[in-house]
């Protein structure tokens, strides 16, 4: 963090970025708050709007799509079992990976004897270690269509504290003035620095970068 720190134009971007928190750190901080809730008791749902949200435009596609699945009532097990399903508009082997990813969530708390609520928040801060390696979790991250992204998003949406190194999140940091490689590792690692900095959650930033990038 130190070496990162030390750039030259790391003292203006985090001037910038605590500008915006001054802005809208309040409300950063609220929808943080609520962000594992929004799926609770619902947690299919979930994992399909997850795997669902890779390289679509949320507002204006996924959000349809998740609201359509919804109404269907899934739970992990059937989710697990069966699949989402037809008619959602995923692509190919999207409807395996989100199978997949529910299996591993059950087995994960099978074996702890855990229930559904219990299992996801447990697996989502077991395997904080793995942010930078997804692939190294067995019950999830290893499961084809999982990167880097949507381990981290569904981590997030578990309860756990993350943040997602996606394009909107770059294009927010870069318009702050940080100098972000186009790499997930990369932005992961810019943000780590200025969350400890700027003295918030890793999932406060995220959610303060999307108020900015909304701009």
């Amino acid at each position: 963090m130190n070496a990162l720190t030390r750039n030259a134009w790391w003292s203006g971007a985090m001037g910038n970025l605590r500008t915006e928190f001054e802005l809208y750190g309040v409300q950063a901080r609220r929808d943080a708050a609520e962000y594992a809730n929004v799926y609770a008791g619902r947690r299919a749902v979930m994992v399909f709007d997850v795997v669902a949200s890779r390289r679509r435009k949320y507002e204006t596609r996924v959000a349809r799509m998740v609201e359509q699945y919804a109404g269907d009532a899934p739970t992990l097990g059937s989710l697990a079992t069966d699949g989402p399903g037809d008619g959602y508009g995923l692509r190919d082997g999207e409807g395996e990976t989100m199978r997949q990813v529910a299996a591993g969530l059950l087995r994960f708390g099978a074996e702890r004897e855990l229930d559904d609520e219990q299992a996801i928040k447990s697996w989502a801060d077991s395997v904080a270690e793995f942010e930078h390696a997804a692939k190294l979790d067995p019950y999830v991250g290893a499961v084809k269509g999982i990167g880097l992204a949507l381990f981290a998003y569904l981590r997030m949406r578990c309860g756990a504290d993350a943040i997602k190194p996606d394009v909107r999140v770059r294009r927010a940091l870069v318009r702050l003035g940080f100098r972000v490689p186009g790499d997930e590792h990369a932005v992961l690692v810019v943000c780590g620095a200025a969350a400890v900095e700027l003295g918030v959650s890793k999932l406060v930033l995220d959610q303060l970068l999307w108020w900015s990038d909304t701009r």
